[in-house]
């Protein structure tokens, strides 16, 4: 049988806007697909695969069938598209299938990308509800269940966090260590939105949003693009950049279970399912990996896939942040860039785990480099809505 072709990234590029009120998503999205095919070295007509997702919520302006949208706005002609909605984890789930489709010969090389304006546009994703996303109109449909009481994004985490609390011990204290640690490094990238210094007691004396999390506690909103060009080794021979492989991939979600689910513990559960799922397929053990890039809606996320990732014991995710591990000197170095918390949030994040860690792993982040990285865990969960959710694990490494 033969081998499939090994999978690399080679190109990725982060736009450096965080405030475009004159530029369209369209143009925004533009031009992070241009920046990552230069990143690569390659071309517009290189793509034979193609992935994008309008921003969230209202659709954004790019609208339904985005991917077929944006290709033509972009001049290209893929073979191979896909526009899967899996909230924050959708460029996670587009990697997978990226490397699905150039594995099974349906592509040699995949662009990803995306933009949004987000701020520019005055919306607050994380009080967004069900309405907002889908009209007035009470659906027959799982969302049904939380619609009816006006749930919120981050009211649904402020529920989830309470529970995590009072399940595993984790204290207020160690998620504000989350928020500190992530604008200690977004203070070494020029590009982040915020870079002020933040202290624990800055986060616990900032305004509740959702007990028990803080405005600290939640992503900042801006707005920004990003491209990723994921190619077959006959592409990345073309290629001018060190390629980053993709050694092992992994998904899984959840749901409401008809209102029977553990939200706390099946939350956890769900990351650990994408990640033992790259860890199998790479090979690599949490105890190889040099740095992570975690989806940092919110600081609860962190320790929660901390945990799942097998970086730390069940309940020891909080305490694991406030020790200082995720420093950049500290045993697994976590969004050298800043994260969502401090540097960039349009909505959809996922993507930008991505370049962080391709240009860690390149030996590119100057000012936060992490020395000697080799392979580096990215994780991402998002909502199709709340409860319904999808968690995307991918171990990189050159």
């Amino acid at each position: 049988m033969n081998k499939s072709p090994e999978v690399a990234i080679v190109g990725a590029y982060e736009h450096p806007t965080r405030f475009s009120p004159d530029k369209s998503e369209w143009q925004l999205n533009f031009e992070a697909a241009q920046g990552a095919l230069a990143d690569a070295g390659l071309t517009p007509g290189h793509v034979d695969a193609f992935f994008t997702a309008a921003t969230a919520p209202e659709g954004g302006q790019l609208g339904t069938c985005a991917a077929v949208m944006m290709a033509d706005y972009l001049g290209i002609n893929p073979n191979f598209i896909d526009e899967t909605d899996v909230g924050g984890a959708s460029f996670g789930y587009f990697v997978n299938r990226a490397v699905m489709a150039i594995q099974s010969g349906m592509a040699k090389c995949a662009l990803i990308s995306y933009g949004a304006s987000t701020k520019s546009r005055g919306i607050n994703v994380g009080t967004v509800g069900y309405d907002d996303l889908n009209g007035s109109s009470l659906l027959p449909t799982p969302d049904s269940f939380e619609q009816i009481y006006g749930t919120t994004v981050i009211s649904f985490m402020g529920m989830l966090a309470t529970r995590y609390m009072n399940d595993y011990g984790l204290k207020p204290e160690e998620l504000a260590a989350v928020a500190v640690t992530m604008r200690e490094h977004a203070a070494r990238n020029p590009d982040a939105l915020y870079r002020d210094p933040l202290t624990v007691d800055d986060v616990l004396s900032s305004p509740m949003i959702a007990t028990p999390l803080h405005r600290y506690d939640c992503c900042v909103i801006s707005d920004g693009a990003a491209g990723l060009v994921l190619a077959h080794p006959d592409i990345v021979r073309e290629s001018n950049k060190t390629p980053v492989k993709i050694l092992g991939m992994g998904e899984s979600y959840m749901t409401h279970g008809g209102g029977l689910t553990d939200w706390a513990s099946e939350s956890r559960l769900m990351v650990k399912r994408a990640c033992d799922q790259a860890y199998a397929m790479s090979g690599v053990t949490p105890a190889d990996i040099d740095l992570a890039t975690i989806y940092d809606a919110f600081t609860l996320n962190v320790p929660i896939d901390l945990e799942g990732a097998g970086f730390c014991g069940v309940g020891e995710g909080g305490a694991y942040v406030a020790d200082g591990n995720l420093r950049l000197d500290g045993r697994l170095p976590t969004n050298p860039d800043g994260g969502g918390l401090s540097s960039n949030h349009p909505g959809r994040r996922g993507i930008f785990l991505f370049v962080e860690a391709v240009r860690q792993l390149r030996q590119e982040a100057e000012g936060r480099q992490v020395r000697g990285a080799k392979t580096a865990m990215v994780t991402a969960t998002g909502a199709a809505f709340l409860a319904r959710r999808g968690s995307a694990a991918h171990i990189l490494g050159v």
